[in-house]
C-alpha cells in the first residue's frame, strides 16, 4: 500500500491506499504487521520528509503513525527507541497547517498515554510510569526544547504548549507529573520567552518566533496550571523566583523596548498565576513604569500600558487600589484616536464601573457614565471593519458591565451587538471564551445568589449595615425576555463551540447558561438542532460539581419533551442515564428529582437494551426511593418509570423476587403462594 502513496500514482488509488493503512493500523494485528515488516516505519519517515509529498497523503501517513504508538507500551517503546524515535514527528510542529499539527499531537499523546496506561482510563497508573519513566521524560523534555525554537509553526507552538499543559501537572489534575522536571529544564523562561512576542508587531527579544493571537494565553493557562499543581510555598517560591530573573534580565537591558517587554511578562503571569504577577507588578516598580508609558506618545507603549492596567485590576481586592492611580489615564486614552488604545482602556474604565458587583445601591460610576462605556463597547463589537482583537476586547468590556441590569436590557434590545456577541463565541477562539460566556452568564442570570434570609436582612438594616439591594431589571419576567432574545438568535451554536474547553470552571458557566436556555419548553428542539445534546453530554461527565448537576438537568429538561431517540440518538440514549441517575440524590432538589424521573421514563421506552443500561447503572433501586416519597408529583414519576421499565423481562423478574420476599416474610406460606400465583400470571 505504501507504493501507492506517492505522487505518481492516481489520486484515487492514493487515497483509498492511504484510507486502507489507517484502517489496517487501528487493528492491533494490522499495527504489529506494519512494524514487524521490514522497512515500513522507515519508508513512512522517507516520504514524510519529500517535500513534493501530498498533502492529504503526509496527513494519513502521520494518522497512521499515531495508531501504531497507541496501546501498546512495548511496540511504541521499541519504535522510539530502535526505529523511527521522535525528530520525524517533531519536525512536522515546523509546518504552518493546523489540521497535519493536530495530528501530530494526537500522536504525540498516544505515546505519553500509552506509556502512562492512561487510554481509556480517568488518570495514569503510576506503576506504568514509573516502568516506563525513561521514555517519557524523553518526550516531554524534547517537547520543552522546542518551545523556544524558531523553526516552530505558529500553530505548531500553541499546539506544544497545549500537550505540556495537559501532561505536567498531577495533583489537581490527572497527569504525568512532571512540573519539577519542567521547571528544572528551564521551561518556565521558554513559556514567557515566546509570550513577550507580539503577533504581527514583533519587538526585539525573541522577534523570530512565530505565534499567534491565543499564544499568550495558552501560556498564560499552562503557568497557571503548573503553579497550581506544585505542592508546597518552597517549590512555588522556585517558580516566581524563576519568572522573577526572566523579568529582572528584561529590565537590566539599557534598551527601553526591552524593558518594555518585562510588562508583556507581568501581562501574562497576571493572566495565569496572578499572585506572581501582582507581586512582581509592585516589586520591580513597573507600576510606576507603566503609568509613565501611559503618558507616552508612543500607540504601542499606551496599548501595553493600558493591556497591564487592565489585567492587574482583575482581582476585586486588587481592583480599587490600581485603578484609582490609573483611572485619569484611562479616561485619557479612551479618547484616543487608536482604536487599539481606546478599548484597552475602554474594558478598565468598565472594570472600575462594575467593582460594585450585583449591589444596585453601589455603583462607582453614574449610570450615564456606564451607559456610554456600553455603547461605545457594543459600537466596537458592531463594527464589521473593526478586527477580531477589538471585538475581543469590546466583549470582555461588556462581561464586566452586562452586571448592570440596564445594561444587560440595552444590549438585549441591541439585536446587531447581540448577534456580534454569539458570532464571536462561534469561533470558538480561545481568548474570547470566558469573556463572551461571562456576558451569557450575567444576561441569563445564572450565576449563583446568596440567599438573603428576612431575619437577617432586619437586622442588618437595624445595625446600620449595606444590605445589597438587586436591580429592578433583574426579576424572572426581564429574565425571562433576555433569555428568549438569546435563544432566538442562537446562544446555543455560540456555547456549544467553545464548550471543549479546558477550564472547567468555564465549562461550569456554560453549562449553567444552557440550563437557563433549557427551561424554556419551546427553546429545547433548537437546543437539539445546534447540537446542544451532545455538548452537555460531555459537560455532565467532566466538570465542576455544579457544573456538572448543570448539564445533567439541562439534559434531563430536554429528555422531557423531546422524543429521546431525536434528542440522544444511538450511543447518546446509553451515556446519558448516567447523568440523568446522578440527579436521584437526596441532597438533589425535588425538582431536579422529578425532571429526571421524568426523562427516564421516556427514554425507557426507547430499547431493551437502554433499560438494561438503566438496570445496570443502578437505577431501578434509585427510582424505586422515589415510590416512597411524600411527595405526590415525585411519587407518580417514579411509578410511570417502573411501569416502563417492566418491559424488561429482568425488571420483571426483579420486582417478581422482591414481591416474593415481601409476601413470605409478611403473609402466611400458603396465601404468599396464592398471591405469587395470580402475579404470575
Amino acid at each position: 500500500m505504501l507504493n501507492f502513496l506517492h505522487t505518481e500514482t492516481d489520486k484515487e488509488k492514493r487515497r483509498l491506499a492511504a484510507n486502507n493503512l489507517i484502517v489496517l493500523a487501528r487493528e492491533k494485528a494490522g499495527a504489529e504487521l506494519l512494524v514487524a515488516k521490514p522497512q515500513v516505519l522507515e519508508k513512512m519517515v522517507k516520504l514524510l520528509r519529500d517535500p513534493k509529498l501530498d498533502a492529504e497523503v503526509r496527513l494519513t501517513i502521520v494518522r497512521t503513525l499515531g495508531e501504531i504508538l497507541k496501546g501498546d507500551p512495548a511496540r511504541t517503546r521499541e519504535i522510539l527507541r530502535n526505529r523511527i524515535g521522535l525528530p520525524p514527528l517533531m519536525a512536522l510542529y515546523c509546518v504552518d497547517n493546523l489540521e497535519l499539527v493536530t495530528a501530530v499531537s494526537i500522536a504525540v499523546e498516544n505515546i505519553l498515554k500509552t506509556l502512562s496506561g492512561w487510554l481509556d482510563k480517568e488518570k495514569p497508573d503510576p506503576a506504568m510510569i514509573k516502568a516506563n519513566q525513561e521514555d517519557i521524560d524523553h518526550t516531554l523534555q524534547t517537547l520543552t526544547e522546542m518551545v523556544d525554537k524558531a523553526v516552530l509553526s505558529a500553530v505548531g507552538r500553541d499546539s506544544i504548549i497545549d500537550i505540556l499543559l495537559k501532561n505536567i501537572p498531577e495533583n489537581l489534575s490527572p497527569g504525568l507529573g512532571w512540573a519539577d522536571q519542567f521547571m528544572e529544564k528551564d521551561g518556565i523562561a521558554k513559556l514567557l520567552t515566546a509570550a513577550v512576542v507580539q503577533p504581527g508587531d514583533r519587538l526585539n527579544v525573541g522577534s523570530s518566533l512565530n505565534v499567534t493571537n491565543e499564544t499568550r494565553i495558552h501560556i498564560s493557562l499552562a503557568l497557571q496550571k503548573i503553579n497550581d499543581d506544585l505542592d508546597g510555598d518552597k517549590k512555588r517560591k522556585v517558580f516566581t523566583d524563576k519568572c522573577e530573573q526572566f523579568v529582572q534580565r528584561l529590565l537590566a537591558d539599557p534598551d527601553p523596548e526591552t524593558k518594555m517587554l518585562a510588562v508583556l511578562v507581568v501581562i501574562t503571569l497576571l493572566q495565569g498565576p496572578f499572585d506572581v504577577g501582582n507581586f512582581l507588578l509592585g516589586s520591580k516598580n513597573i507600576l510606576e513604569m507603566l503609568l509613565v508609558m501611559a503618558t507616552s506618545d508612543e500607540p504601542e507603549h499606551q496599548i501595553i500600558a493600558a493591556e497591564a492596567i487592565v489585567h492587574a485590576a482583575s482581582k476585586k481586592d486588587k481592583c480599587a487600589a490600581i485603578l484609582s492611580e490609573g483611572m485619569g489615564i484611562l479616561k485619557k486614552l479612551a479618547k484616543s484616536p487608536n482604536d487599539k488604545v481606546q478599548v484597552r482602556a475602554l474594558v478598565g474604565l468598565c472594570k472600575a464601573g462594575s467593582s460594585g458587583g450585583l449591589d444596585f445601591a453601589n455603583k462607582p460610576l453614574p449610570e450615564e457614565e456606564v451607559q456610554q462605556l456600553a455603547q461605545s463597547c457594543r459600537k466596537f463589537l458592531t463594527n464589521p471593519a473593526k478586527d477580531f482583537d477589538l471585538r475581543r476586547w469590546a466583549a470582555e468590556g461588556l462581561a464586566y458591565l452586562s452586571l448592570d441590569g440596564n445594561v444587560k436590557d440595552s444590549l438585549v434590545e441591541d439585536r446587531a451587538a447581540l448577534r456580534s456577541l454569539i458570532d464571536l463565541g462561534k469561533t470558538g477562539n480561545q481568548n474570547i471564551i470566558y469573556g463572551v460566556v461571562s456576558v451569557f452568564v450575567n444576561l441569563t442570570n445564572s450565576y449563583d445568589k446568596p440567599e438573603v434570609v428576612p431575619e437577617m436582612k432586619e437586622l442588618a438594616q437595624f445595625a446600620k449595615q449595606h444590605v445589597p439591594v438587586e436591580h429592578p431589571k433583574d426579576s424572572p419576567e426581564c429574565v425571562a425576555k433576555r433569555v428568549e432574545a438569546l435563544a432566538e438568535e442562537g446562544v446555543v451554536s455560540a456555547l456549544v463551540a467553545v464548550s471543549k474547553v479546558e477550564s472547567k470552571n468555564v465549562r461550569e458557566l456554560i453549562a449553567r447558561v444552557m440550563n437557563v436556555v433549557a427551561e424554556g419548553k419551546d427553546h429545547r428542539g433548537a437546543m437539539v438542532q445546534q447540537g446542544g445534546a451532545k455538548a452537555l453530554l460531555a459537560l455532565a461527565l467532566d466538570g465542576t460539581e455544579r457544573g456538572k448537576e448543570c448539564a445533567s438537568q439541562a439534559l434531563a429538561r430536554i429528555g422531557i419533551t423531546i422524543d429521546p431517540t431525536m434528542a440522544f440518538p444511538g450511543q447518546r440514549a446509553y451515556e446519558v442515564v448516567r447523568p440523568l441517575l446522578a440527579l436521584l440524590q437526596e441532597e438533589k432538589s425535588a425538582l431536579q428529582n422529578f425532571e429526571a424521573l421524568l426523562a427516564l421514563t421516556n427514554l425507557a421506552q426507547v430499547s431493551e437494551s437502554v433499560r438494561q443500561r438503566i438496570v445496570k447503572e443502578q437505577g431501578l433501586s434509585k427510582i424505586e426511593h422515589y415510590l416512597y416519597e411524600e411527595h405526590e408529583m415525585l411519587k407518580r414519576a417514579a411509578t410511570e418509570c417502573i411501569c416502563n421499565l417492566m418491559l424488561s423481562p429482568d425488571v420483571r423478574r426483579a420486582i417478581y423476587f422482591r414481591i416474593a420476599a415481601f409476601c413470605t416474610s409478611s403473609l402466611s406460606l400458603s396465601a404468599g403462594s396464592r398471591y405469587l400465583h395470580s402475579v404470575g400470571r
